[in-house]
């Protein structure tokens, strides 16, 4: 009763809120937006409420109930004027006389609400034997997810602390993991709050793109390309299918060449027809299709563009909603512009104005669009209007985000200093140096920006532009990760110049305009590394795609012969072949021999062990208690019982910038124990970081040393032990004499 009191409450707000905004909604656009600000919106507030009155029912259910009173209060006049006879006639025969327009919105909407009911009922959710199982493509991001949802709800993390390292402040866009904490206080189990929660923002941000490309090129034909691009574009991976496929199949059959499979030979012919007269199973979930990883050689090199909706969509809780945001302000932007309207601006900047909280990359790519869009136009005022609620709501929580740790030199886990200058992103070798290490001359890819002086700066990027290598790997690693796509993308432009009907039509659509600032994305994300792995750039470049993809879907939609029609289905399923090939990849495992069963498609997220443990410690330990732990990504201690730790898996940390050194060096010599006779640190750092338990279990993932038996050995007070899992409360260590027991 209580979750759908909330879906419900949840749905009222925001189309309340989307009734306030000055703006000329389409039916279905208008359900998109109402989710989005309403689950935005009211999870925002909740969490204010929250900070007061503590996370439960109450403020979970307070938050939109208490939008809907504040726009009841100010808009019932307006509300009241519309409900009579002819209004509710007039809505009703409306709906009977859909559009052509409108038809195709309910199509695509239902669609795509079939394919991510189908990508997030299997997402996270419980599997025999009483274990809890996850999608191979979120169960490493949403064990951080879960550890975090769980810190607000179980671990009463209000006002936020980063609960995966203890004492340090929430830079984490965390919001994304408050909402299906409040769900979870409404009664919802922690799989669903996830798999609900993911469903509902990825089906509306898909429809807030699809309606913003239908603005933009007013074709809805093309806007449905454009949301298949955004969701399954990519580039000439594949490629590999048939390399791989072939040594499958050379490796499982007698006599089949499996020299013709990688190499162009007399052989290749008859490997060709041989394969196609015995496509294996598996060929679609053939390892690493998309990529060219498996038996076979990579068909094609440094390919680094994975499938969005695989890699990014479903994994990422933290994209959905900031592509549901940028959709939604770009939309507002994008047709005040057209319009030539100023109201909706403001709407558009309160809205950009949430995306630090959520998606921070997002509000980059919103206020670039909307200074560039509307500064080109002469729209001062409309600028102001935009600009004013976008800084003064969403600067300082991005200042707050920004300003935090920028990772170290030479760390335990490596380096994750950021960010870097590095021309090309992953075009090249990306071999990265320091200020005195390229003024020795050694060889440099990227360059650390921390401690270089510009003229450092300006001498690395002389260096770069003057090697004529580096234009043609740029090149070539753009054609083979995007395939046609950036050519397309210059061929709208080129058309522009030409006094043509379709140059007239793209200048008509301002197509040019509309991406221009996408484009800007685009080069400064192969101008600069902005986390400390470089690959993460791809959520800066997923931005690009979105906006570049809008003009390439008009192109390839604009002929009108039987033959251009033609030459556009076969670009089109070029780019999107890699990805359609990849779904299979994740939804039914990948297998290394074409008669082996496949695997993959699913791993342990919570054993029953593992939740044996959670549930003893949230029964026999207090919210705010600190555990350490040996860093295991899916540990129960976090993900199911939402308990701070010292230390949590040490990839996750690094990669978002935490210099590591001093505190995992103190873990490895509290794991250590004490060695008779010799000075002995256990209690001293036990006692400085606030560690009240310390875990023991399977696995080793931030490979360091553990003596277990000397702590059993202190006869410390058991909290659980189940499955290789042992936790001991440790303060009884704090008042250790620096001299410890062997």
């Amino acid at each position: 009763m209580g979750i759908a009191a909330y879906w419900l409450l949840v749905v009222l707000a925001g189309t309340a809120e989307a009734d306030a905004i000055p703006f000329a909604w389409r039916p279905v656009e208008r359900w998109a937006a109402a989710l989005t600000l309403g689950l935005v919106s009211s999870t925002a507030l909740s969490f204010g409420l929250a900070l007061g009155l503590g996370l439960g029912a109450g403020s979970a259910l307070a938050g939109p109930a208490l939008l809907i009173l504040i726009f009841a209060a100010c808009r019932w006049r307006i509300w009241w004027a519309r409900v009579d006879r002819d209004w509710v006639l007039g809505h009703i025969s409306g709906w009977a006389r859909w559009s052509p327009e409108t038809r195709w919105a309910v199509l695509v909407a239902a669609l795509l609400g079939l394919a991510f009911w189908l990508l997030f009922r299997g997402a996270l959710y419980p599997g025999p034997g009483g274990a809890l199982l996850a999608n191979s493509h979120v169960w490493g991001d949403w064990s951080v997810h879960a550890s975090y949802a769980q810190s607000f709800l179980l671990g009463r993390n209000l006002p936020p602390a980063d609960s995966l390292e203890s004492g340090t402040a929430m830079r984490y866009p965390f919001l994304v993991d408050f909402q299906p904490a409040l769900l979870e206080a409404v009664g919802q189990n922690l799989y669903g709050s996830l798999d609900m929660a993911s469903f509902v923002i990825g089906w509306a941000a898909t429809v807030l793109i699809w309606h913003l490309a239908l603005r933009v090129t007013t074709r809805p034909l093309a806007a449905s390309v454009a949301i298949s691009l955004v969701l399954l574009g990519g580039g000439l991976g594949f490629a590999a299918s048939y390399p791989d496929g072939c040594q499958q199949l050379a490796a499982t059959h007698p006599g089949y060449p499996a020299g013709a499979c990688t190499t162009l030979s007399s052989a290749t012919p008859a490997a060709v027809v041989g394969f196609l007269g015995h496509l294996p199973f598996e060929l679609t979930h053939l390892p690493r299709s998309y990529d060219g990883e498996g038996p076979a050689a990579p068909a094609l090199p440094d390919l680094q563009w994975y499938e969005p909706l695989l890699a990014f969509w479903m994994p990422q809780r933290d994209f959905a909603y900031g592509m549901a945001l940028v959709a939604l302000t770009l939309s507002l932007t994008w047709d005040s512009l057209v319009r030539k309207r100023s109201r909706p601006l403001v709407a558009a900047g309160v809205v950009g104005a949430a995306l630090p909280f959520f998606n921070p990359f997002g509000y980059l790519v919103v206020g670039l669009a909307g200074m560039w869009w509307l500064a080109r136009r002469g729209r001062v005022r409309g600028l102001v209007a935009f600009l004013a609620p976008l800084v003064v709501l969403g600067a300082p929580q991005l200042w707050f985000v920004v300003s935090g740790p920028h990772g170290q030199l030479g760390g335990p886990v490596g380096t994750n200093l950021f960010p870097q200058l590095d021309l090309g992103w992953l075009s090249h070798a990306a071999t990265a140096c320091t200020q005195a290490q390229f003024r020795t001359g050694a060889t440099c890819d990227s360059l650390y920006l921390t401690g270089t002086s510009p003229p450092t700066i300006a001498a690395f990027l002389a260096h770069t532009l003057t090697q004529p290598s580096f234009y043609l790997s740029f090149v070539g690693f753009w054609l083979s990760n995007t395939g046609l796509f950036c050519l397309l993308a210059l061929a709208v432009v080129g058309l522009a110049r030409l006094p043509l009907r379709l140059g007239h039509d793209v200048r008509r659509h301002r197509l040019v305009g509309f991406a221009a600032p996408f484009w800007a994305v685009f080069l400064i994300a192969n101008l600069v590394v902005t986390q400390p792995w470089n690959w993460d750039n791809t959520k800066l470049l997923s931005y690009w795609y979105l906006g570049a993809a809008v003009p390439v879907a008009w192109l390839l939609t604009a002929g009108r012969r039987p033959w251009l029609k033609a030459l556009a289905a076969l670009a089109m399923a070029s780019l999107v072949l890699a990805g359609v090939l990849s779904l299979d990849a994740g939804f039914v495992g990948q297998s290394n021999l074409a008669g082996s069963a496949p695997v993959g498609a699913s791993a342990t997220f919570a054993s029953p062990n593992a939740q044996r443990v959670a549930a003893a410690v949230r029964a026999k330990t207090g919210p705010h208690a600190i555990f350490l732990t040996e860093g295991q990504p899916n540990d129960p201690v976090t993900t199911l019982a939402g308990r701070e730790v010292m230390l949590a898996y040490d990839a996750w940390l690094w990669s978002y910038g935490q210099p590591l050194a001093r505190r995992y060096q103190a873990v490895a010599t509290i794991y250590r124990g004490c060695q008779s006779g010799r000075p002995c640190q256990v209690g001293a750092l036990l006692r400085r970081y606030r560690v009240s338990y310390i875990e023991f279990e399977p696995g080793d993932y931030n490979q360091i040393a553990v003596n277990r038996r000397w702590f059993e050995a202190q006869h410390l007070p058991v909290v659980v032990r189940a499955g290789g899992y042992l936790i001991l409360r440790v303060t009884g260590l704090w008042s250790t004499p620096s001299s410890g027991r062997g």
